[in-house]
């Protein structure tokens, strides 16, 4: 029925109505790869200034929970005078050591602070701690209480007391 020739033309016809029909899609599949290229440079770059900003953010994290961690420790070992040592400067100058001190004469022993999430925004952060205090020996627990914290000039985290 068909002789060699008909079906080599056939067949170029064919392939020739393809790839004309493809160009198109071959076009904008190139357009489309260019682009996302060409944007994803800045989706890198996006990319990688948030994963720096995140791990310095959990380095800082770590910090402010230390400080809070180590201030409650002095505060509950009712060492008040090491604890001092561990609020802002701007507190310290707003009551000396024996104002800090005498802030914890009437107040309840607190038995445990546990530090449950934390939140720094640029120089300050937001502890958000659970405290237990006890009263004639029965306990009680304060939840969600927020413990605001400062950068100091010398990079280190302090306790906001006097507000």
């Amino acid at each position: 029925m068909y002789d060699s020739k008909s079906a080599q033309f056939l067949r170029s016809s064919l392939s020739e109505k393809l790839f004309l029909k493809f160009i198109p899609v071959i076009l904008i599949f190139l357009l489309i790869i260019v682009s996302q290229w060409l944007y994803g440079c800045t989706i890198i770059d996006t990319a990688g200034e948030y994963l720096y900003g995140k791990f310095s953010s959990e380095e800082e994290m770590d910090k402010a929970v230390e400080a809070a961690e180590i201030f409650f420790g002095f505060i509950m070992e009712e060492d008040y005078r090491e604890a001092y040592k561990y609020i802002s400067s701007s507190d310290r100058d707003k009551g000396s050591e024996q104002d800090f001190v005498d802030e914890f004469l009437d107040v309840t022993k607190i038995v445990g602070v546990e530090i449950n999430w934390v939140e720094i925004k640029g120089n300050t952060a937001l502890v958000g701690i659970d405290l237990v205090d006890s009263y004639d020996g029965e306990e009680k627990m304060y939840k969600d209480i927020e413990a605001s914290l400062i950068k100091e000039e010398d990079g280190s985290w302090k306790v906001v007391f006097w507000k």
